[in-house]
């Protein structure tokens, strides 16, 4: 599971690993659209509709209850058997202080 942690920073951020790259989320709707705004390369095969399950990532840490998960991800995370703390970045709405782990950057 993951832990919630307090953030007293005036930036609305998030932090990649293993990339240690913190990012501000101001004007992104998903988690997927602060990485690809970012620089951070984030797989994302379907184009951000759900399906495809490359964009995957694990919410390490969050200051406050995670976004609900669409139809859509309900479906995948049910079939794949995801953990709660396991997330399509595409359809991850950002929060200030989220701390997101995306498996495949090394």
């Amino acid at each position: 599971m993951f832990s919630k942690k307090q953030t007293s920073s005036a930036k609305a951020s998030i932090t990649f690993l293993p990339a240690k790259k913190t990012v501000e989320i101001k004007g992104f709707s998903t988690v997927l659209d602060v990485a690809l705004g970012n620089k951070i390369d984030l797989s994302h095969s379907c184009g951000g509709m759900g399906s495809c399950t490359t964009c995957r990532v694990i919410v390490e840490a969050a200051p406050g209850e995670l976004s609900s998960r669409t139809p859509v991800e309900k479906e995948v995370a049910t079939e794949r058997d995801y953990a709660a703390n396991e997330r399509l970045a595409c359809q991850l709405e950002p929060q200030a202080g989220m701390i997101i782990r995306v498996p495949q950057l090394r």
